[in-house]
């Protein structure tokens, strides 16, 4: 069964399309699974396999190729077995190749746990400010460029406001090389203004000039804001898709371990009607 699912959507509008295929028992390999994903030709298609009550498998592809995880896809996933009436709110388990992810449902929302948090260098600094057609003058001093991971790396990117942000001039090709270079996935710009994130997201080298909304790269980017903000009561929300004319809202929760880890979780609001 496939199903196209609007994730990160404002007031009934934006957001980013998931498709979500629902397996029963059947086996299916890579090639078909490659093959579905390529025809419904969105950023990213999930394949959902339930392994128990309340834990369910997801396999992730692009149009070009498999990656290991997909945000906004596996939020979605789970609005579909809810839809389907598979699952109720409360508590599951996303299993992924190399772990395992909690995810809470709520009534009209739902959240997903995102992978530690870690901060990296970036390499060839000057060239990747050059890709977007910016100065270093246009930066946001407050914070660094850097590769950001909760689930995927990203190179994070900070502007002083949504003007830059949403006037940047984009090399695409150099972006795909740069993205090689550093081993991401691709550039995650954002600005704060009144403590509220706007950002954009860029990832030629998997097929995706921009994507509309995205969630492991908020969550990267909501960890490091938070480890790096002396302003420890920021808000996770984050806009995206402002230069499209229709607004994505990213929700996010972070949690306090008793190690004093954080632990960043991902939302998005579902509405009624979808």
């Amino acid at each position: 069964m496939e199903y196209i699912v609007d994730v990160f959507t404002y007031k009934g509008k934006g957001g980013n399309k998931a498709g979500v295929v629902f397996l029963n028992d059947e086996y299916i390999s890579k090639k078909d699974c490659q093959k579905i994903a390529t025809k419904l030709n969105l950023s990213e298609t999930v394949f959902v396999k339930k392994i128990d009550t309340n834990i369910f498998e997801l396999r992730f592809f692009t149009s070009k190729c498999e990656i290991d995880f997909c945000g906004h896809a596996s939020l979605g996933a789970f609005y579909v077995l809810k839809k389907m009436g598979i699952i109720e709110t409360g508590e599951f388990i996303e299993r992924l190749k190399i772990r395992d992810l909690n995810v809470i449902v709520e009534e009209n929302k739902i959240f997903l746990e995102q992978d530690d948090i870690a901060i990296y260098g970036v390499l060839n600094e000057e060239e990747i400010i050059e890709s977007i057609g910016v100065s270093r003058e246009d930066l946001d001093k407050n914070f660094n460029i850097v590769v950001g991971y909760s689930g995927l790396r990203d190179i994070l990117i900070p502007v002083k406001n949504r003007k830059i942000l949403n006037s940047l001039k984009i090399d695409l090709k150099r972006i795909e090389e740069l993205s090689k270079v550093n081993s991401v996935v691709g550039y995650h710009i954002y600005c704060i203004e009144e403590k509220v994130v706007y950002c954009r997201n860029f990832a030629p080298l998997y097929g995706i000039e921009e994507e509309s909304a995205t969630g492991s790269s908020n969550g990267a980017l909501f960890g490091y804001i938070y480890i790096n903000s002396i302003e420890k009561n920021f808000e996770p929300i984050a806009f995206q898709g402002e230069n499209y004319g229709q607004i994505s809202q990213i929700l996010g929760k972070i949690l306090i371990k008793h190690n004093k880890k954080i632990k960043v979780y991902i939302g998005s609001e579902f509405e009624k009607h979808q």
